[in-house]
């Protein structure tokens, strides 16, 4: 089982970078189809997981479902450009 605690690594993923077999986790993690995520109202966490585990697998196979859950996210949305202030 590995340590999820370690909260210094930002997980990072490019869709189309996926792989068959990671795709095919994802879908097999969120039970559902891959493009159900992009429905209003679709569940985010079981898609986090499954992200998680994915990327954490392509260094540690180990890597489980359940170490997963322990991972913290920092969710940070882009900050929208001031529209009154002035350009350079």
């Amino acid at each position: 089982m590995t340590d999820a605690t370690d909260m210094g690594e930002l997980l990072s993923v490019d869709i189309d970078s996926l792989s068959i077999a990671e795709i095919e986790l994802i879908e097999e993690v969120i039970d559902a189809p891959l493009d159900s995520l992009a429905k209003d109202g679709a569940r985010r966490g079981p898609m986090l997981r499954a992200m998680a585990v994915v990327i954490k697998r392509r260094t540690d196979p180990d890597f489980s479902i359940e170490d997963a859950g322990n991972l913290q996210i920092s969710i940070k949305s882009k900050k929208k450009p001031d529209p009154t202030a002035l350009s350079a």
